[in-house]
This record gives structure tokens, C-alpha cells and sequence, in this order.
């Protein structure tokens, strides 16, 4: 047989096999095996998402696939579409599927929906598989930490690593009930075993992405979110998590772009609005805020930003009773909350009940560090009511120029609860910690210090437990042992209410430099964070470096706005010393005009005054009437003697100065000195 004829037959056979394959291929695609295929190895990568549309055109070729429906199940729960997942299976189901084949997805289903019954009951059942009962085990500790029973939640998941101790969805899980309970330190741990198990799971880097936020701040958390998305650029959890970051880390650009990013995966998502919603609204834009906030649907209603937020737009609407039912279940909520509780207070005043704005306002009115503007927003309401002492008294502490450290809100049942037997477990921080407050706003300290010692023994892994005891510590008197409680608690959990508590104690215990590096560092991880901006602004004040504090306190007016007197004037003496004199007296003067009953605003404006060659008595007319309302103060008494001495009033300037030099742990002691000695 020749060749070309040997060629010939070679190609005939190949043609018939190509178009048999041909054929084979649409058949397979028209029955959609070939989907159900494609769709069954993504869900086994952890690709959900391709996965929904695979097993979606394996459902359009073949509806009656048992399979294809389980498969396609699997797939919605793990996207969070729990209505969709129990249609699934229900379709499944009644085609004959058994029920115990689906029992975990149905559970998982189920708790998406918020049925956390039903998903115990499903999870539990007792007909499922060995093969699913590793992935049942760890939706009944979803459902049962839903419920807040973490113990059973603790039980199941400890079954399930007994089982399969590389499990990495129970790891992460696991991480996410340690963080549930305050053990920061523990969740960490199981995080660390997540990732060492599976370095590119999006799931466990994730969860360490928002471990690592909470335990050195927004910008070491960004390498791991980052790492996070390139293991999977479709994880919306991952996407909002990061996205939230970034919005307090001030990147307002990058988080909207996180959140179209989500949005183009999931159109309907009600956080990607609302984060937009925040940031139209940060931005002043109330109607697109409003517009941006519908399209939640109402499916965040219940959450305390939701609640703020529709809160502060009711009372931008000038919707005051609005506002106040907004507001109202919030600080029920979450009765610490200042913020919240001043807004509410703000919003029964607009509507004119006075009796509620007052009510509202007495806890934090009750506290030595209370705001300016807290004590002035209670004393226009006690005017109201008629109360004449009790608005005179606001307003001078409104004036007053030392805030006190800050104190824990103290409840009407403080009495009642410090006089009562104390918890029966002393390691439960949920029961102790009222109980520890309680016994520090009745004045018994050495109690209070002993159940927090007891507390944080039993809890070295939670933050809180800490954080209490240097609470205690502190108000014992002890401000070196209550830094380091401090300390012990930042180095699991470094937010702004320990760095804040941390550099007080710091400076208390007489160290400001070390105080001065906890404000550096935590302002490297949080850079927008207005408070400890206002401290380190104090911290170069003081240090000398009037540059570095003009550049922050002029970042802080861009963020805060014109309407902070007491930044106003940090500005105005920020100013005088880098030699702006205009900008100088144009900052203290709009300072007085927003609080001139302040003595420490008087004192910044007549001081910019003198300093800026002002000709007349207005200088020495304001540093009298800082004086006047500050009699003890000496750094007033200093500048009033600059002040008398400068004009000539020799005697007068002996006095002030005298006041000043009189006060001997006055840092500014040896200037009153030498002023004193020049005369």
C-alpha cells in the first residue's frame, strides 16, 4: 500500500475521531455534564463564584441533576446567598436526593438566614454522613456562637480539630470565637495555625488581616489584606473588611474604589452602599448620602453605624423627633457612647423636651473630663428648665482650661451592684468588669484592684481584662504598675482607647518621653486619628518644634473644621512662634469669639496680642480676665506678669509672678523666675 494512501486512511480516521469528539462534546454540553464537571472542580478549588455559573448551565441542561443542585447549593452558601442555597436544596431534595446528603448546606443555609434553630437542628441531625460531618460540626459553632452560647460553640469545634487537626475553616473559626470572647491572644494563635496550614487561603488571611488591625493598627494590616485578595480577588468579606480599613485609615479615593469593586460582584450588597453613604456624608453631601443609604434596603438598620448615621442626617434634615427615635435605641445599646448620646441630647433639645435632652446628658455631664461642648449643650438645657445654678455651674465647668482624666460612666445601678455578692467566677469578664466598675465609681479602689488582678490572671490573653486592672491601678495611685497593665494589653490589642489610657499613664508616672513614643507609634498605624493628633500637636509644642505642631494642627483643622476653639487656639500660639503674626491673631480671635468665657482662650488671645506688638490695653484686658476666671493657673499668672511688666506695672507684674513662681511643679517655673528677677 502506498503511502499517500497509507496518509490518506490516517486523516479519514483522525476526521471521524474529531468529529466523534465533536459530537461527544456538544452532547455532553447540551445534557450539561461537561458544566456540572467544570463547576464541581471550582467548588473543589474554592472558587464559588465560577463555580454558581458552571453549575448554573449544568442546572439549564440537565434540571432534574440531583447533583447539579446539591453542587449549586454548596456554591450559593459559600457566596452568602442562604435563600438561594435551601431553594437548592429543597429542589434536590424532591428529586430524590437524600436529606442527609444535605444536611450541613441546609444548616449553613439556614443560618445565613438568621434561623439559627433550624440550622442547629439540621446540623445535628443525626442521619449525617461521616463524609459531611466535619462541615456539619462547624455550622452548629457557627449557630451556636450566633445564639452566644460559646461554649457549645467551643465543644463543637474542639470535636472537629480532635477529628481533622488541620482543618482550616475550624481554625479560622476557631480564631473568630476566641476574638467573639475578648481572648485576642488566642484567636491570634489559631489565625497563625490557619495560615501556616494554608499560606494562600483568603478565609485565614483575612481573619489575620483583621487580627493584626486590632493588634498594631490600620497600616500593618494592609500587607495581609493585600495578600488576602491575591489568593482570591473575588472575596467580597475580604473586599469589605479591607475597604472599612482603608475608610479609617482616611483613604477615601481607595476605599471607594474597593467598593465598586464589590459592588460589580454583587450589585445589591449592603455594605459597599453604606460605606459610600458614610463617606458622601463625611463629605458634607447629605442628599447623596440619603440616596446612597436606601439602597441598603434596611438590611443594616439594626447596626449602631446605620443608626448613627440616619441619626445625624434626621437632624441635618432639622427631623429632630426623627432623629431622637433613631438615636434612642442606640444609646440603649450602647450607653458609653458618647457620641451617640450627645447626638440624642442634641436631638430632644432641637424638639424642645428639655426633661430628656437633660436626662441624656447626665452621665457624661457627671464626669470630670466632660467636653466644653457637652457642658455647654447642659447648661442652654438646664437654662431651659428654669435651673439657674445648675446652668451657671456647667458653664464655668465649660470654661474651666485643666480637663481631669477620663472617668467610666457610672450607672444608677452602680450602688446597687458594688453592694451585692460579687460574681461567683472571677474569670468571666462579661460578669466582672460591670462588677469592677462599679466598685471604682463607689470609691473602692482596693477591691476593684484585687478582682481585676484575679481577672486578668485568669484572662492573660484578653485585652479587656487588662485594660480594667490599669483602670483600677490607676485610680489607686499606682501609675507605673497601671502603664504597664496598659502595656500588657496593647501588645494584643493596640486601638486608641489603650494608647490614649497608656500615654496618661505614662506622663503620670513621669515619663512623658515614653508617653511621647506611644503617640508616635500609634499615629504611624492610624494617621487620621483626630485625638492622638491633638496630642502629639501638644507633645512638639512642648518639645519646642512649633513647625512640626503648625503642620499637624493645620491637618487636624482640614479634618475637624473652624469651629474647635481650643484648636483654633493650639494654632494661634503655633503660629506666634513660627513668626505668622496675621494668622496668629486672626486664629485666637476667632477662638474667643467661639468660647470667650474660657480662660484658657483668654489667655492664648491677649498673649498673641502682646507678643504680636498690639498696641493698648487689649492684651492686658484679656490676660486679667483669664486670670480672674483662673486665679491659680500659672502659666496665666506668667503671661499676665509679661504682661504688667511690659506696660510698665512693676508691681503689679511682682504679684502675678510671684503666683506663678509659687507653684513649684510648674514646667515653666525658672522662666516666672527669671522674669521675676529681670524687674
Amino acid at each position: 500500500m502506498s503511502r499517500t494512501r497509507i496518509a490518506l486512511i490516517v486523516g479519514i480516521i483522525l476526521l471521524f475521531l474529531g468529529v466523534a469528539g465533536l459530537w461527544q462534546w456538544r452532547a455532553h454540553e447540551r445534557d450539561g455534564s461537561a458544566a456540572l464537571a467544570r463547576g464541581l472542580t471550582a467548588l473543589d478549588k474554592g472558587d464559588a463564584r465560577t463555580a454558581r455559573v458552571e453549575l448554573m448551565n449544568a442546572i439549564r441542561g440537565n434540571p432534574r441533576s440531583v447533583v447539579a443542585r446539591q453542587a449549586q447549593a454548596r456554591a450559593l452558601a459559600e457566596l452568602g446567598d442562604g435563600a438561594g442555597a435551601q431553594a437548592e436544596v429543597e429542589r434536590a431534595r424532591k428529586l430524590g436526593g437524600p436529606p442527609a446528603e444535605t444536611r450541613d448546606v441546609m444548616a449553613h443555609a439556614l443560618l445565613l438566614q438568621g434561623d439559627v434553630d433550624a440550622a442547629l437542628r439540621e446540623s445535628r441531625a443525626p442521619d449525617v454522613p461521616a463524609a459531611h460531618s466535619l462541615a456539619a460540626a462547624r455550622i452548629a459553632a457557627r449557630a451556636a456562637m450566633a445564639k452566644g452560647d460559646m461554649r457549645a460553640a467551643q465543644a463543637e469545634l474542639a470535636r472537629t480539630l480532635a477529628t481533622a487537626p488541620n482543618d482550616i475553616e475550624s481554625w479560622v473559626d476557631l480564631g473568630r470565637l476566641r476574638l467573639a470572647t475578648g481572648d485576642q491572644a488566642g484567636a491570634i494563635g489559631a489565625a497563625d495555625r490557619a495560615v501556616s496550614l494554608a499560606p494562600s487561603n483568603a478565609k485565614a488571611l483575612t481573619l489575620r488581616a483583621e487580627l493584626t488591625r486590632g493588634q498594631y493598627g490600620l497600616t500593618a494590616s494592609r500587607p495581609w489584606f493585600e495578600r488576602a485578595l491575591a489568593a482570591n480577588p473575588e472575596s467580597v468579606p475580604t473586599l469589605e473588611s479591607y475597604a472599612a480599613t482603608l475608610a479609617d485609615a482616611g483613604e477615601a479615593g481607595a476605599m471607594l474604589g474597593l467598593t465598586r469593586r464589590i459592588l460589580a460582584l454583587e450589585p445589591d450588597n449592603a455594605r459597599a452602599w453604606m460605606m459610600q453613604s458614610i463617606m458622601a456624608a463625611r463629605a458634607g453631601k447629605a442628599d447623596l448620602a440619603r440616596s446612597l443609604l436606601a439602597r441598603t434596603q434596611g438590611r443594616l438598620d439594626g447596626e449602631p453605624a446605620t443608626m448613627l448615621l440616619r441619626g445625624v442626617l434626621h437632624m441635618q434634615d432639622g427631623n429632630a423627633v426623627l432623629a431622637a427615635d433613631t438615636l434612642a435605641p442606640l444609646v440603649a445599646m450602647q450607653p458609653d457612647n458618647r457620641t451617640a448620646r450627645t447626638l440624642l441630647a442634641r436631638a430632644y433639645q432641637m424638639g424642645g423636651d428639655m426633661p430628656s435632652a437633660a436626662t441624656t446628658l447626665a452621665p457624661i455631664v457627671a464626669q470630670r473630663d466632660a467636653d466644653p461642648y457637652v457642658l455647654t449643650l447642659a447648661a442652654r438645657v438646664q437654662e431651659a428648665l428654669g435651673n439657674r445654678d445648675m446652668t451657671a455651674d456647667m458653664l464655668a465647668r465649660a470654661a474651666w482650661p485643666v480637663r481631669a482624666a477620663a472617668d467610666p460612666f457610672a450607672g444608677p445601678r452602680d450602688a446597687q451592684l458594688a453592694d451585692g455578692p460579687p460574681p461567683a467566677n472571677a474569670a468571666t469578664a462579661r460578669d466582672n468588669i460591670p462588677y469592677i466598675r462599679a466598685l471604682l465609681s463607689t470609691n473602692r479602689t482596693d477591691a476593684a484592684v484585687d478582682r481585676a488582678q484575679m481577672l486578668s490572671r485568669a484572662n492573660p490573653g484578653a485585652p479587656d481584662a487588662w485594660i480594667i486592672l490599669g483602670d483600677t491601678l490607676g485610680a489607686a495611685g499606682r501609675a507605673g504598675e497601671a502603664a504597664r497593665a496598659y502595656e500588657s494589653a496593647a501588645n494584643i490589642r493596640f486601638d486608641r482607647a489603650v494608647a490614649l489610657r497608656l500615654v496618661a499613664a505614662w506622663n503620670r508616672a513621669g515619663d512623658p518621653a515614653r508617653g511621647a513614643q506611644i503617640v508616635q507609634l500609634f499615629l504611624t498605624q492610624n494617621p487620621t486619628d483626630s485625638a492622638m493628633r491633638r496630642i502629639a500637636a501638644a507633645v512638639a509644642m512642648e518639645a519646642g518644634d512649633w513647625r512640626g505642631a503648625l503642620r499637624m494642627l493645620q491637618a487636624m483643622r482640614t479634618q475637624l473644621g473652624d469651629n474647635d476653639a481650643l484648636l483654633m487656639a493650639d494654632l494661634a500660639r503655633a503660629a506666634v512662634e513660627t513668626g505668622d503674626r496675621a494668622a496668629a491673631r486672626a486664629y485666637a480671635a476667632h477662638a474667643y469669639r467661639l468660647m470667650p468665657a474660657n480662660p484658657m482662650i483668654a489667655d492664648i488671645y491677649g498673649w498673641t496680642l502682646l507678643e504680636t506688638g498690639e498696641k493698648g490695653p487689649a492684651a492686658v484686658d484679656l490676660l486679667e480676665k483669664a486670670v480672674a476666671r483662673a486665679p491659680g493657673h500659672p502659666l496665666l499668672n506668667l503671661h499676665l506678669g509679661r504682661a504688667y511688666a511690659a506696660a510698665g506695672r512693676k508691681n503689679d507684674a511682682k504679684l502675678a509672678l510671684g503666683r506663678a513662681v509659687s507653684v513649684r511643679n510648674f514646667a515653666r517655673r525658672q522662666d516666672a523666675v527669671d522674669a521675676l528677677a529681670a524687674l
